[in-house]
């Protein structure tokens, strides 16, 4: 009878452990990999889904602000600290971009992040007024970097101006000896979690994030005090609460499009209520204080609008996700005798990079309300009484866009909405609008001889984009490339600049041949020669690379390596 007793007992104190330590109840996150390879629901056709592509490599003619901007440096900087640096520099006033640490948060490489090498954040905010020949750089709020030290891998989320939507783009490979592939992500995956093909970020008090000072001291404690990648490790709570409102921007500029496209539609009226549409934004623009919201051309953009509507309705996706609190969920001994039967993963588990889904799924979830995989429903619904494209319009100009049209002739609404009138039909055609050719357009009108440069548009002297899931070059035991790949690949072989791409090629034999046509890489490598004189500085790799630390020790191994380099190159006087 006491035995019996006993087990009953036993078997009580069981199931009330179980009780006491099973999980949340709640539904769980869904698989990436079902979810990035489901079928798109097929909606209401819309005007804006056949206008703003949606294939994983940017339309041809266009590319990636990020892409620009590297190929306008000569190459992708390294390490870190040197590509965060060149983002700096375009700041006009010098001022470092807006940077962020999440030691334990919810992107695809969260198990190669810890407190001693956090997820780093890095987001451009500001607004360049340009020169007298050109245009400013307007990246607020279109430019964010997230890197993982652990993986080697940067994900770049950058405006694309030209086809109007937001590019998903990887660095691969970014270590001291690797080859640094910049490549276009699958979408498929991307917007998995950043829905609507937008920017995304928690909400307030960003628990994940190096704001709370609970987070920071657990990244001092495991790396010390230094900077990491010349990044404090504690940020006040305003860095994420910018980085939030930089998100926020940034998605509303995707919404801000198809607002430009399918609230007027592609009927005849539609260009008449794109018209209208940009005079009120510069009206708005030029005195927000003055702007009527009831007056009479706001009513007559709501009639034209109400012609052209989609029946669904126009949806601002919801680029919030809720607040986590990682350390919250390790206090307590309730959470702490679960984390016995639950383990969190070791260093190295999950994916290791954007493409290895498989193993992103097989780390334990998250509950459905805080996983980003889970969709979520539209933050708003606009119906055709909204005239939100008008103050989307307003946003993508610049302050130094204010100025320069005042400087030409007056930023009154009067001036503005004349203007307008003499703008080329074609700028108002259904299709994305581009802040710089509106600008263009605006300024010739008011009179500018010339059309301004702008930095960040034209692609005839870039190379071809590559996507990611390629299959690397293959070389031969004994090719004569293999010494070019291990110290020249990463800064020729994909380099979003024509000019220094010359070891792109799709094989080996079209890499051979390239190397061979390219004469100047003969004096590069003559280092003898050059050494000590005025051309000192044109020997490669540079002389601060790793690649030449690598190349100087392997010379000292075997001195006739850089000249069985040189000889794969034919000279002048070759036959």
């Amino acid at each position: 009878m006491k035995r019996a007793l006993a087990v009953l007992l036993l078997i009580s104190a069981g199931v009330s452990a179980w009780i006491w330590l099973r999980p949340a109840p709640g539904p769980r996150g869904p698989s990436i990999t079902e979810r990035s390879a489901q079928e798109p629901v097929q909606a209401a056709p819309r005007l804006s889904r056949r206008l703003i592509a949606s294939e994983d490599l940017p339309p041809a003619g266009s590319r990636s602000l990020f892409d620009h901007l590297v190929a306008q440096n000569e190459g992708l900087p390294y390490p870190f600290e040197k590509l965060v640096a060149m983002l700096q520099k375009q700041d006009p006033e010098g001022r470092m971009p807006v940077t962020l640490m999440i030691p334990q948060g919810r992107s695809l490489l969260k198990a190669q992040a810890d407190f001693h090498h956090p997820r780093v954040l890095v987001a451009a905010d500001f607004q360049a007024p340009g020169s007298p020949a050109s245009l400013g750089l307007a990246p607020r709020g279109q430019l964010f970097l997230g890197f993982v030290e652990n993986a080697n891998e940067i994900e770049v989320l950058s405006y694309n101006e030209a086809a109007g939507r937001f590019e998903f783009q990887l660095v691969q490979d970014y270590s001291a000896t690797g080859a640094r592939r910049i490549v276009y992500a699958r979408r498929a995956v991307c917007t998995t979690c950043h829905q609507g093909g937008t920017p995304i970020f928690p909400q307030r008090p960003w628990a994940e994030t190096n704001g709370q000072p609970e987070i920071a001291a657990r990244i001092v404690a495991a790396r010390g005090p230094a900077p990491y990648l010349g990044m404090p490790a504690a940020q006040p709570l305003g860095a994420p609460e910018r980085f939030d409102e930089l998100t926020d921007t940034g998605a509303f500029v995707a919404v801000t499009q198809q607002l430009w496209i399918d609230a007027c539609g592609a009927e005849a009226a539609g260009a008449a209520c794109r018209r209208l549409m940009l005079k009120l934004a510069l009206r708005y623009l030029s005195d927000p204080g003055s702007f009527d919201a009831d007056g009479a051309e706001a009513a007559q953009l709501r009639q034209l609008q109400a012609a052209a509507w989609p029946p669904e309705g126009i949806a601002v996706p919801e680029s919030d996700l809720r607040n986590r609190d990682p350390l919250a969920e390790q206090r307590g001994l309730r959470n702490r005798i679960r984390g016995w039967f639950t383990p969190a993963p070791k260093p190295g588990e999950g994916a290791r990079n954007n493409d290895d889904l498989v193993a992103f799924d097989r780390l334990p979830k998250l509950p459905a309300t805080l996983d980003p995989v889970t969709p979520r429903p539209p933050k708003r619904l606009l119906t055709a009484h909204d005239i939100d494209g008008v103050y989307g319009l307003a946003a993508l100009f610049s302050d130094g866009d204010r100025t320069r049209l005042e400087q030409a002739g007056g930023i009154d609404a009067a001036t503005l909405e004349r203007t307008v009138e003499r703008l080329e039909p074609a700028l108002f055609a259904p299709g994305p609008i581009s802040r710089v050719k509106i600008l263009q357009g605006l300024l010739a009108a008011l009179g500018a001889k010339d059309i301004l440069a702008y930095c960040c548009l034209n692609t005839a002297e870039m190379s071809p984009p590559q996507a990611s899931g390629g299959p690397p070059l293959e070389l031969s035991a004994h090719s004569p490339l293999q010494p070019f790949g291990e110290y020249c690949f990463s800064c020729h072989r994909g380099n979003p600049a024509k000019r220094l791409d010359f070891m792109g090629g799709r094989n080996e034999q079209e890499v051979l041949e390239q190397v061979k046509a390219t004469a100047k890489i003969r004096d590069a490598l003559d280092w003898d020669r050059y050494r000590g004189t005025d051309k000192q500085n044109t020997l490669m790799p540079p002389a601060d690379s790793p690649q030449r630390a690598a190349l100087e020790a392997a010379l000292k191994q075997d001195p006739k390596l850089l000249e069985r380099m040189r000889d794969t190159v034919p000279g002048l006087f070759d036959f």
